[in-house]
């Protein structure tokens, strides 16, 4: 059925009924967070946003859970009313996780702080007084001030072009995500036979982020042996994306119309309200990895995404959720390739029943974290299928950020120490990786590489040879009982351009892993 066009009163109304308190007190956060509403990635912005500010304020106990989710409130809607240590001109990917722990204070805010929150919205989101509908949406939006959308209209039919492309993306996301990935429609959309029962609503307003979506009436269903939940949602976006980085569809990023950059953040927060309609209490870092994935399952051709995977490979040592949960697409991507675009949403779907850890292994792993080890490869060689064509003009990965030393004299002897509590030793941690690089002297020779890694521990290794000619080739590393191993590479200098040395564990232990690798070079082998 058709909505209605909403006014600014009863607009102003509906944000007060959507910010209703929920019965049910939250649960306390899972221990998978990302760094919330992170910068955007390919260190674009060194600077932290003010909510990430303002989280690690929270999460360091400087901040109470009221003034917490005040701030929260004050920086996407307020940024005057913020004490000035939160106060940040620096740009984000999405505040949504900061909105999903709002969401799950809420019932614990006072009253004041609740009252505060519902006037800031109502006051602000009244002001959008322009709606365009379409099938499943409602999009509101001004021509007006600071949060007016560009007013071009080349096509004169009433209508800015930037809500024209903006509301032909959201049918297209409709019919890819829901119709035809199979991911359940925000809650409160459909009836019980999949046919629209209430519009889904978007705002477009000036943001220092991206987008957000925000997710209202949280019911808990069940507490173990995980804990389950749904709620509804409604989604800002950012208003023009002038200023914001450029992608292979606004190839200059000085376009009057930013349509690459629209579609994915559309993309991207509208998986959000499909994961809140599955389990709003699942892990955070998957959240924003599988929302990134999902701008390239959409729009394949925008390949926005790939400006997050830097800040991926600068830390490959961590385990995978204390990675950059953006640049965390890049992982979604090999997970796909390798089980099909389904097991994202399967993945998802399982976290209704087991922790993301446990769907990821019994679904996409074999059943066990021995399956990861694959991954520490897939990393230097950029093993996911979408970087194989096109050129992007977002600046290629640096897969240099991944290596941990890079060597170009022999002998080669390294004793990798054990972390202390002032001193970490950069070793891996389960599910991280260490990347060394060995350079010929010039000469045609063999290279023997020797691991030895703590006992303990399912370590494994592989030696990643690039050809001269480009191509690259993975050596498994036999490792023996007291994970020590050696690789032997011929070649290398006349026939091999470089050999790369990673290990791996293939575990979930939390702990950096001491371990000892070194390499030889002996003389010219014949052929």
């Amino acid at each position: 059925m058709s909505a209605p066009r909403l006014g600014a009163a009863f607009l102003a109304a509906a944000l007060l009924a959507a910010c209703a308190d929920d019965a049910r007190a939250p649960l306390a956060p899972d221990d998978s967070a990302p760094r919330l509403a992170a910068s955007p990635g390919q260190e674009r912005q060194a600077a932290k946003t003010s909510l990430e500010l303002i989280e690690d304020d929270w999460e360091g106990g400087a901040l109470d859970r009221d003034n917490a989710n005040r701030y929260r409130a004050y920086a996407l809607m307020a940024p005057e009313k913020l004490p000035s240590k939160y106060r940040s001109a620096a740009r984000g990917k999405d505040a949504t996780p900061s909105m999903v722990e709002m969401a799950r204070d809420w019932s614990a805010l006072s009253e004041p702080t609740k009252k505060e929150i519902r006037d800031l919205r109502a006051n602000g989101f009244g002001n959008l007084q322009r709606t365009k509908e379409t099938t499943h949406f409602v999009l509101h939006y001004t021509t007006q001030g600071d949060w007016g959308v560009p007013s071009r209209d080349a096509d004169r039919n009433g209508t800015p072009d930037f809500i024209d492309v903006a509301a032909e993306s959201w049918e297209h996301i409709w019919q890819r995500e829901i119709v035809q990935l199979g991911y359940r429609a925000p809650k409160f959309t459909t009836d019980h036979a999949g046919n629209p029962s209430q519009k889904f609503h978007v705002y477009y307003r000036d943001l220092p982020y991206y987008g957000y979506c925000v997710p209202e009436n949280v019911e808990l269903e069940s507490a173990s042996p995980v804990p389950v939940g749904t709620a509804s949602g409604w989604i800002v976006i950012e208003n023009d994306f002038y200023g914001f980085p450029a992608n292979d569809e606004d190839v200059t990023g000085t376009e009057v119309i930013r349509s690459g950059a629209l579609k994915v953040t559309q993309a991207h927060e509208f998986m959000h309200a499909l994961q809140f309609n599955t389990n709003i209490y699942a892990s955070r870092w998957m959240y924003e990895a599988h929302a990134t994935w999902a701008e390239d399952a959409v729009y394949d051709g925008v390949n926005d995404w790939r400006g997050y995977v830097n800040s991926f490979f600068r830390t490959p040592d961590l385990p995978l959720t204390a990675r950059n949960p953006y640049g965390g697409a890049f992982f979604m991507q090999w997970v796909t390739d390798r089980g099909g675009v389904d097991l994202a949403r399967r993945i998802l779907e399982a976290t209704r029943t087991q922790s993301f850890a446990d769907a990821l292994q019994s679904l996409a792993l074999g059943g066990s974290w021995a399956g990861i080890a694959a991954f520490a490869p897939a990393q230097p060689t950029l093993g996911v299928a979408d970087y194989a064509t096109g050129t992007s003009v977002v600046p290629n990965p640096r897969t240099a950020l991944l290596l941990r030393a890079t060597h170009d004299a022999y002998p080669v002897s390294v004793a990798v120490p054990a972390a202390t509590k002032q001193v970490a030793n950069g070793a891996p941690w389960g599910q991280g990786a260490n990347y060394v690089e060995f350079l010929p002297t010039g000469a045609d020779g063999t290279l023997t590489l020797t691991v030895d890694g703590a006992d303990g521990y399912a370590w494994r290794a592989y030696a990643i040879v690039t050809a001269k000619t480009g191509g690259t080739t993975t050596v498994p590393i036999a490792l023996d009982g007291a994970s020590a191993g050696t690789a032997t590479i011929r070649g290398f200098g006349r026939t091999a351009a470089k050999v790369t040395l990673a290990v791996t564990i293939a575990d979930a232990k939390g702990v950096q892993v001491p371990f000892a690798y070194g390499a030889t070079l002996g003389g010219a082998v014949a052929n």
